[in-house]
C-alpha cells in the first residue's frame, strides 16, 4: 500500500474540522472561565458585604458606647454642679458662723478691756477715797492747824 496524499478538499475539511474543534474547545474554556469568574465575583461580593456589615456594626457599637459615655459624663457633670452649689452654700454658712464667732470674741475682748478699765477706775477711786479718809480721820490738832 502506498500512501497517498489526501485530496486538497479533504485536507481543507480536516483543517476546518480541527479549527472548528479548536474554536469549540476555546469557547468551552471561555465559558468555564466566565463561570469561575462569576462565582469568584459573587463570593467576593458576599465576603465584602459581610465585612461591610461587621464594620458598620462595630462602628455603630462604638458610637452607642460613646453616646452612653457622653450621657454618663453629662449626668455626672450636672451632679457635680449641684454638689458644688450645695458646697458653696455650706461654705458660705460656715463663713458667716465663723465671722459671727469672731465678732463675739471681739466683743468679749472689748468687754474684758472695759471691765479692766472699770476695775482700774474703781481701784483709783478707792485709793483716792482712802487718802481722803486718812486725811479726814487725822488728829483734831491737825484739823485745827489746817
Amino acid at each position: 500500500p502506498t500512501l497517498r496524499a489526501p485530496h486538497p478538499s479533504r485536507r481543507r475539511r480536516v483543517a476546518m474540522s480541527t479549527f472548528k474543534d479548536m474554536q469549540d474547545e476555546h469557547a468551552a474554556r471561555q465559558a468555564v472561565l466566565r463561570e469561575r469568574v462569576e462565582i469568584s465575583r459573587d463570593a467576593a461580593l458576599a465576603s465584602v458585604s459581610g465585612l461591610t456589615e461587621q464594620m458598620v456594626d462595630a462602628v455603630n457599637a462604638g458610637t452607642v458606647e460613646v453616646f452612653e459615655n457622653q450621657k454618663r459624663v453629662e449626668e455626672q457633670a450636672r451632679e457635680l454642679r449641684r454638689k458644688g452649689a450645695k458646697f458653696a452654700g455650706v461654705t458660705s454658712e460656715w463663713v458667716r458662723i465663723v465671722r459671727g464667732f469672731d465678732d463675739d470674741l471681739r466683743e468679749i475682748g472689748d468687754f474684758e478691756g472695759w471691765i479692766k478699765r472699770v476695775e482700774l477706775d474703781l481701784n483709783n477711786l478707792t485709793q483716792a477715797m482712802k487718802k481722803v479718809a486718812e486725811q479726814g480721820s487725822g488728829s483734831p490738832r491737825e484739823r485745827g492747824a489746817s
